[in-house]
């Protein structure tokens, strides 16, 4: 057991409260002073949880360090990594490897083929994703083939990987550019669907 661990179990916790509706991260943010945009992103998982905000998180909350820690609970699951980097100087990793990386159990939870993978710092990638860390990605065939504007997917984009967000067009698969911020074209070469897309982003960690 060690801190990233703890931190990974609260986040979890604060996520499964905001999905459930428990409590909104305007609330959560006032009772912790900590400010929304900041909470927001932690909660994604595209910013660092200091140890001081968690305290502050698990002072106003009244949660107890033993409330992440129940026994028989199993508050962790580790997945498989992909061998390689998901990132503009690699393609898109293929095969799995040995290594395999912790996540909070509630995130892996209902994934039907998570793995995990070593993102590297893209500038040209969306702000969530253009840092190094590591995600935890469900690479089902039927989530990849589900693929919905809103979400994120890890893509193969030939000799180069990354993460974005993808649509249908009748010309063809479409890849959002942020810094644009407009549809642009993917030449696909003939390949499907499930060439392009390699699995679907289900969290972020930064990997230090």
């Amino acid at each position: 057991m060690d801190f990233k661990l703890l931190e990974l179990r609260l986040l979890a916790l604060l996520r499964t409260r905001v999905r459930n509706g428990e409590i909104t991260e305007r609330r959560l943010a006032r009772l912790t002073g900590i400010s929304q945009p900041h909470l927001h992103n932690v909660l994604k998982g595209a910013r660092l949880l200091s140890l001081g905000m968690a305290d502050q998180i698990l002072g106003s909350l009244q949660i107890n360090l033993l409330d992440l820690l129940e026994p028989g609970e199993t508050i962790c699951r580790s997945v498989p990594v992909l061998e390689g980097h998901i990132g503009p100087a690699h393609p898109y990793p293929e095969s799995v490897g040995q290594t395999r990386y912790p996540f909070p159990a509630a995130e892996v939870d209902g994934l039907q083929a998570p793995v995990a993978g070593y993102l590297e710092a893209d500038p040209e990638g969306p702000p969530e994703f253009n840092s190094a860390g590591v995600v935890l990605l469900d690479s089902a065939e039927e989530t990849r083939l589900d693929a919905r504007e809103g979400d994120y997917f890890a893509l193969d984009l030939g000799n180069r990987s990354g993460i974005g967000r993808v649509r249908h067009a009748d010309g063809g698969w479409l890849l959002w550019n942020h810094k644009l911020e407009l549809w642009q074209p993917i030449a696909d070469g003939g390949r499907t669907t499930l060439d392009l897309i390699k699995s679907r982003v289900r969290l972020l960690v930064r990997h230090f």
